[in-house]
């Protein structure tokens, strides 16, 4: 079973602890945007039909870090919000709960997997799953589950967002270069835009949105750490100057252009029943 998709692994390795993703959310302080992709999502929305003097309910599925609030704390300030938050790991929700600290809302917070959301069901006026589905085993049946956590609300949505086969391809590229053992199967692949644009029609109507930008990243620990992210928890022994021998690839780009860049391309699905 690829390891984006093996719970276990996924549980045990990946996400024991919140170092990798917050290694991995730690390189898109480069970007070269006006504003964070998070703050770009939430710039994406049409919220003037909700009722700011009634709750909305929202529900994040593989609610992370807590990053995409934190980020639009001061966006939601006039919103009456009543959140469920629900990661599958325990370390997310624990994190969450820290970085919510100061958001303005009822709060629940929940251990929760986008493949078993039943008693979600008909309940939200917004679901949240944001960099998730890659991870779900029978992706028809984790969106079927989105769709039936809607409410009837003619302003009800779905916020779904993914990446590219093509987002940030040159830091992968380079690891395969340099080691044969370098991860061939990214944590993105079984649930990329290619694959969303083909499955999505099936279970919404949806509007869709495109974030591309360069990060131009000049601080070497960061790039490694993301970089280890996707190695470390595999338990890979890569070849013994691996690290090194990226450092003088990404020494050679500062040098010629004073940053090393990655190109990065991330699509929203705004997705109504």
């Amino acid at each position: 079973m690829p390891k984006e998709i093996n719970k276990e692994y996924l549980k045990k390795n990946q996400y024991s602890t919140t170092k990798n993703l917050e290694a991995r959310i730690k390189i898109h302080q480069f970007t070269t945007n006006e504003y964070s992709f998070h703050e770009w999502i939430f710039n994406q929305y049409d919220l003037s039909k909700f009722d700011k003097n009634k709750e909305i309910k929202v529900l994040d599925v593989g609610c992370g870090t807590g990053v995409f609030w934190k980020k639009n704390i001061e966006n939601f300030k006039d919103f009456k919000l009543d959140i469920t938050f629900t990661d599958f790991s325990d370390a997310m929700v624990e994190k969450e709960k820290t970085n919510t600290e100061t958001l303005n809302a009822k709060k629940v917070f929940e251990i929760a997997d986008v493949e078993s959301l039943e008693k979600y069901k008909n309940s939200f006026d917004i679901v949240l799953c944001h960099n998730v589905l890659y991870h779900s085993e029978d992706k028809d049946n984790a969106l079927a589950n989105l769709k039936n956590c809607l409410n009837d609300n003619e302003n009800s949505f779905c916020s779904i967002t993914t990446n590219s086969e093509k987002h940030m391809l040159n830091v992968y590229e380079i690891g395969r270069r340099l080691d044969p053992n370098f991860p061939t199967d990214r944590i993105i692949d079984s649930f990329t835009e290619e694959v969303a644009d083909k499955m999505l029609p099936n279970h919404f109507k949806y509007e869709k949105k495109i974030e591309e930008e360069e990060l131009r990243v000049n601080d070497w620990s960061i790039l490694m750490g993301f970089v280890a992210s996707g190695v470390e928890p595999r338990g890979i022994k890569l070849v013994e100057n691996f690290y090194k021998n990226y450092n003088e690839i990404y020494e050679e780009e500062i040098k010629n252009q004073g940053y090393f860049s990655i190109i990065k391309r991330s699509p929203l699905y705004i997705c109504k029943k």
